[in-house]
């Protein structure tokens, strides 16, 4: 922050922390804008002291110290030693310390050994550098740090420790870069570190096989990149994290096993890419997230479940995954365009919309996407299933797509049928076989005549089926002598049995009524109940033939 900085007084006076004795010491004021927030006293150690205890191979105790314009270059370059040749520290602590510069405070090409830690130490102003640095302790320490300097950068640096810590620092310079890092650590905490402004940089790091915490970040910069960074095995945790940058990108990075989870997370700003990313076996956990972005792709990546439930997404969201299992969408609300049509007809076994709130447009196609068995496979109640397809019903119709609206509307009425099939049945437990009947009926007449009229050949193909069955139906009565089809104006064309009895038939249900033959009998009693039929899948046509016209 511009209007964020510190003075130092040199003062000729000796102090004293935590069994350090320093000679000199200084106050230190921290003022923002005109305001002093702070004032310390800290004990004054020359940075040439420092080379010294280095080159005796003396364990460092920096703790409560103000030090100027530390140089690993300048000891190199004083004692010619190569500038690439890594220097061991046999132990460092510089606990609360304050390391302050004109124009670069360097730590690079050193091996850190046994005890590190700068917990609470303050960078200040220039450049800081741990690039091509290893660490090698049970406990690397830079909790709590604020990282003042204008480019803080860790690059090709060698983290090994069973816990590599960064938990509370602040960063407000322009950049922090971990670029080519390697992190082979039991566990890597950045909980609760507040980026600031700062462009975040980790591609092509390398994670080992403990967990990395992330949560309750906080970062506003321009870049926030972990592009093809490898995260090994264990979890990847950023919930409750506030990401507002102008470039999100994990793309083409790769979780061998572990779950990432972004829970109660916020994105907003610029793209927000995960595109060709290996998100490994287990779960990649969006849910209760206010995306804010301006594009979400997960275009070609390969997961195992991909759950954005409970969710706002306000931007364009590219599901055009290479492969997973399942996609979860549930209750979560769209306002723009979510991409679901597959590079490949198999690229997904599940999808999950359950309560979707669909404001925007969902690009999918029922058949090259397999779209009944990935809302069946997802398994849940019949009304749950129907929902769903009740959803996909509306925004086929919405994109025009008015096959697939027929498609999805026909199913969301089958899985309706079944959900009130299966509430009367265990409502009414008396009259299961009446209720069996009754739902068996409505199933012939609505769905299999006629697809809940959404196809107009289906109900003609029908009304042909019904003709036929009548006739059918006819000729019995007539061989058991039960009923008969009998000629009133004694025609000369001599018609058969069945001629007369499909011909009957024909007649009788298309209401034309001619009166040449008439039916005795039992025969009647059938006539009349055909009679209606042929009014009731007439209609069932009109109705489903015009649908498909006005569309």
């Amino acid at each position: 922050m511009a209007d964020h900085f510190y003075t130092v007084e040199i003062l000729n006076l000796s102090f004293e922390a935590n069994g350090n004795v320093y000679s000199n010491s200084v106050r230190l004021q921290e003022f923002l804008g005109q305001k002093k927030i702070a004032e310390r006293r800290l004990g004054l150690i020359d940075r040439h002291e420092i080379y010294s205890q280095i080159k005796a191979g003396s364990e460092l105790n920096l703790d409560n110290a103000y030090i100027k314009d530390f140089s690993i270059s300048e000891y190199k370059q004083k004692l010619e030693i190569p500038p690439h040749e890594k220097l061991i520290i046999s132990g460092i602590s510089a606990q609360n310390a304050f390391f302050d510069c004109d124009s670069v405070i360097d730590f690079s090409y050193l091996n850190f050994q046994e005890q590190i830690t700068f917990k609470e130490t303050v960078f200040s102003h220039g450049m800081l550098t741990f690039a091509h640095s290893d660490f090698n302790a049970d406990e690397i320490d830079f909790s709590a740090c604020r990282f003042h300097s204008h480019l803080t950068t860790f690059e090709n640096a060698d983290f090994n420790s069973t816990n590599l810590i960064f938990e509370s620092s602040k960063i407000s310079g322009e950049s922090i870069s971990f670029v080519n890092a390697s992190f082979n650590c039991n566990e890597v905490n950045f909980k609760r570190v507040n980026f600031g402004t700062a462009k975040v940089k980790f591609q092509f790091a390398e994670f080992g096989t403990g967990n990395k915490l992330f949560e309750r970040i906080k970062a506003n910069g321009s870049v926030f990149d972990f592009r093809r960074v490898i995260f090994g095995s264990g979890k990847i945790d950023f919930r409750r994290s506030m990401l507002n940058c102008g470039f999100i990108s994990f793309e083409e990075s790769e979780i061998k096993d572990g779950k990432l989870t972004f829970r109660m997370s916020k994105f907003s700003g610029g793209d927000l890419s995960f595109r060709r990313m290996e998100f490994g076996k287990d779960e990649a956990n969006f849910d209760h997230i206010d995306f804010g972005n301006r594009n979400i792709s997960f275009e070609s990546a390969h997961a195992s479940v991909i759950s954005i439930s409970n969710s706002s997404v306000h931007a364009n969201l590219d599901l055009r995954i290479k492969h997973a299992d399942k996609i979860d969408l549930c209750h979560t609300y769209l306002y723009a365009i979510t991409d679901l049509n597959f590079l490949k007809k198999d690229a997904l076994e599940k999808l999950s919309i359950l309560g979707i709130r669909n404001l925007g447009k969902i690009i999918i196609r029922w058949k090259e996407n397999n779209v009944r068995a990935l809302i069946e496979n997802a398994g849940g109640t019949s009304e749950e299933i129907a929902d769903q397809f009740n959803s996909l019903k509306d925004n086929f119709s919405n994109n025009g797509q008015y096959n697939d609206e027929d498609e999805a509307y026909v199913y969301f009425k089958r899985f309706e049928h079944k959900h009130n099939r299966e509430a009367a049945l265990q409502k009414y437990t008396v009259l299961r076989p009446l209720i069996q009947v009754q739902y068996a009926l409505r199933s012939l007449v609505f769905d299999k005549m006629g697809l809940y009229a959404t196809n107009p050949n289906r109900v003609l193909l029908s009304m042909i089926v019904a003709i036929f069955s009548f006739a059918g139906i006819y000729i019995l009565f007539s061989l058991f002598g039960i009923g008969e089809i009998v000629n009133s104006v004694d025609a000369s064309d001599k018609l058969d049995i069945f001629d007369k009895s499909l011909y009957h038939s024909a007649i009788t249900f298309f209401t034309i009524g001619y009166g040449d033959f008439y039916p005795t009998s039992f025969n009647r009693m059938i006539s009349a109940f055909e009679g209606w039929t042929g009014v009731f899948m007439m209609s069932y046509f009109t109705v489903a033939f015009v649908r498909k016209i006005l569309r």
